[in-house]
């Protein structure tokens, strides 16, 4: 009786010992398989992390051709801006030369005839703001007003505050009316220096 009871204890003892072994084997394993699938997936975020930043490279690579491209068109445009400015001012120059000849050869030029009044005043007028169409309008008010208008050009200053009629001598009151059409903005002075103009009339202001 006392040998089966041992015999049942040790079975027992035998039985719980492959028990254990095999719980553990199955842990070790489940452990072995989640081993392997983490692997596995770091394996596979490496690859997708890998492909991320080639495409990133890629992309940096296609922004800065864009850059590069963009740099290029506006370093042209500048280009072209800038030559364009250069013809105006050359068209300017030019403009600015041939009313300079104009009013050199009204100067050289004496008047054939001595009309009477207003007419025999002989009258060129400046632009001495910097724009011809100022000269070109007070030229048409002055006109208007019954004179007669020789020469129409530009003035080598630009910075007049008034309009300036400048009188030859012996022609201020002459200046004095014109003044004094022409309204309380314009002003006369004495010419500083020989023309064969009466009078003549800078834009300003």
């Amino acid at each position: 009786m006392f040998r089966r009871s041992l015999f049942l204890v040790a079975l027992l003892v035998l039985v719980t010992a492959l028990s254990g072994c095999l719980v553990t084997q199955s842990a070790y394993v489940q452990k072995e398989e989640e081993v392997n699938s983490l692997t596995k997936n770091n394996t596979e975020l490496a690859a997708r992390s890998e492909k991320l930043q080639a495409e990133n490279n890629e992309l940096k690579k296609q922004v800065a051709a864009k850059d590069d491209l963009l740099q290029k068109k506006s370093e042209d445009i500048a280009r072209q801006d800038a030559k364009q400015a250069e013809m105006v001012n050359e068209m300017d120059r030019m403009k600015a030369q041939l009313a300079k000849s104009r009013e050199a050869a009204v100067e050289e030029r004496p008047s054939a005839k001595k009309p009477d009044g207003l007419k025999s005043i002989r009258i060129k007028v400046l632009s001495g703001d910097g724009k011809i169409d100022s000269a070109k309008k007070m030229a048409k008010r002055i006109t208007a007003l019954g004179y007669k208008v020789e020469s129409v050009g530009m003035s080598e200053n630009t910075d007049y505050p008034a309009n300036t009629v400048y009188f030859a001598p012996n022609h201020k009151d002459q200046a004095k009316s014109l003044v004094s059409k022409l309204g309380k903005e314009t002003i006369s002075k004495p010419l500083s220096w020989k023309s064969v103009f009466h009078l003549i009339v800078v834009t300003g202001g």
